[in-house]
């Protein structure tokens, strides 16, 4: 006959996790000035750290592990270490520029000036721009493999929609009338069912986080039951 043991490690682990969670929502809704809430202030700051560290170490995990090894195996192809290559010298550019801006060590025209967020506000900008340019090519493909597929009422009214707000973004006298449909599928439709995703996500990260308060998670569970032992 098999039983399954009780880990009395994982009991100890768990009610931890609980307890801190508790302890943190509680000191949330607290006043300020609390004992709860400096213990809840006192856990959010060390878990902003931890979190720091994770980064940080994943960063390195990423550079030297994963793209630096690269270097050392040769088992990509030049493609590979092309692309390990650009990684690593991206990130030690973006390492040395926000060195220069925390230690104000500019001149000239840059003095006093950060650079860090410039940069990244040029790569940002630039990487929307080319998906921005690339959603028109999806979209059309994605018409053409529905009208393909099957004619069904449904598939006509999302090429009908792609059709109104595309010719309705174009810089072309004669169509005010398809931007102000555009105007309107964008301001009811597409932010109803963006509210509507929106509910759903933290509607399912309440879900999760109470299964993890109460010790109902599967991950838990496993835990706590342990392996099972014969007698």
């Amino acid at each position: 006959m098999e039983k399954k043991r009780f880990r009395l490690g994982a009991a100890l682990s768990v009610s931890l996790v609980s307890g801190l969670a508790l302890v943190t929502i509680f000191g949330l809704l607290a006043s300020d000035d609390s004992g709860l809430a400096i213990i809840s202030d006192f856990l959010l700051q060390f878990v902003a750290v931890i979190a720091a560290f994770a980064v940080l170490v994943g960063v390195l995990n990423l550079l030297v592990f994963v793209h630096l090894s690269r270097f050392f195996r040769r088992e990509d192809g030049k493609s590979g270490l092309i692309y390990s290559f650009v990684t690593i010298l991206s990130a030690i550019v973006v390492i040395i520029v926000y060195i220069m801006d925390r230690s104000n060590r500019w001149t000239g025209d840059l003095k006093d000036q950060e650079i860090t967020p410039r940069l990244f506000n040029v790569v940002q900008i630039t990487l929307e721009s080319a998906l921005a340019g690339l959603i028109l090519f999806f979209l059309v493909y994605a018409a053409y493999r529905l009208m393909h597929k099957s004619y069904t009422w449904s598939n006509v009214l999302f090429i009908g929609a792609i059709l109104i707000v595309l010719l309705g973004w174009l810089p072309v006298g004669g169509l005010s009338d398809l931007a102000d449909v555009r105007e309107w599928l964008l301001k009811v439709p597409v932010t109803s069912g963006a509210r509507g995703l929106l509910i759903g996500i933290g509607l399912g990260t309440v879900v999760i986080g109470v299964r993890v308060l109460l010790a109902h998670d599967s991950i838990y569970r496993q835990k706590l039951r342990g392996r099972p032992t014969k007698s």
